[in-house]
């Protein structure tokens, strides 16, 4: 999985047949950081560990997972951060103190093989970077419950503006584009949780919760306009708001629920291999 050039998200529709579906969906998307805490705490470690500071100055990063370990590159301690605690990307971590919250790190990790099981989720690989921060970086971490403005996306009046198949061979894709007066967001064979996700990190800059009840995978295609396009003045503009509604037959509530944040209390600059 690549993380920080794509993402995931979600949706709803009969209340009453998928409550408890809805119910539990929101405990995976609003507390991710406690269960990703009592995941570490279950898992193995990692047995191959490379960390060091990236001094390149380069903007680009990544975060990936491979079928046993994680390969990190150039990115901030804030990024490590809410990649191990499968954190959206916005602000749901407190400062980080020191010349930690300004550097950027290159992290190999691997498990060996025949520990734990034959193939590891990457919720679960991000998970094992939790206990290795503690040890490398010192790190001292809490989940925090914190009351919230999110989203939940449900399906509009008239249904969803897409066809829904169920799994098929090969993975499904994602691509953002960001141009002039209009972002397209293009995602193929994804899921509404991908769907969700993506609008997390780049449409709607806030967590957004499932409650569409819809399931399979769906090809999608958003355009909207960003704040900028706006200030500029431009012509045909479109809200993202008004682009889900009008263009994949959603809506949008805001609604106020207890997020998890990552408080941090201590973390040190790593002793480097």
């Amino acid at each position: 999985m690549l993380r920080h050039l794509s993402s995931g998200l979600i949706l709803l529709a009969a209340l009453l047949a998928i409550a408890p579906l809805a119910h539990a969906q929101d405990d995976d998307v609003i507390n991710p950081a406690s269960k990703s805490i009592t995941m570490a705490a279950r898992l193995p470690a990692y047995d191959v560990v490379s960390i060091h500071e990236n001094k390149s100055g380069k903007a680009d990063s990544s975060l990936d997972t491979t079928d046993d370990g994680v390969i990190i590159e150039n990115a901030p301690f804030r990024e490590i951060l809410e990649f191990a605690y499968n954190l959206a990307s916005f602000d749901l971590i407190s400062d980080i103190p020191g010349p930690v919250g300004s550097a950027h790190f290159d992290i190999r990790e691997k498990i060996a093989a025949g520990a734990g099981p034959a193939k590891f989720k990457d919720e679960e690989l991000q998970a094992m970077l939790i206990p290795l921060l503690a040890e490398r970086f010192h790190l001292r971490a809490r989940a925090v419950s914190k009351k919230m403005t999110v989203y939940e996306i449900g399906v509009a009046k008239d249904g969803p503006k897409f066809t829904l198949t169920g799994p098929t061979a090969g993975p499904g894709s994602v691509h953002v584009s960001f141009s002039g007066d209009y972002n397209v967001l293009t995602l193929k064979h994804s899921s509404m949780s991908t769907l969700a996700g993506v609008l997390s990190d780049c449409g709607l800059h806030h967590l957004v919760v499932d409650h569409t009840g819809l399931t399979g995978n769906a090809d999608m295609t958003l355009k909207w306009s960003p704040d900028e396009a706006f200030e500029r003045g431009g012509r045909d503009l479109t809200t993202i708001f008004a682009a889900i509604q009008d263009q994949l037959g959603l809506r949008i509530e805001a609604a106020k629920l207890p997020v998890d944040t990552v408080v941090i209390d201590h973390v040190e600059m790593p002793t480097e291999n």
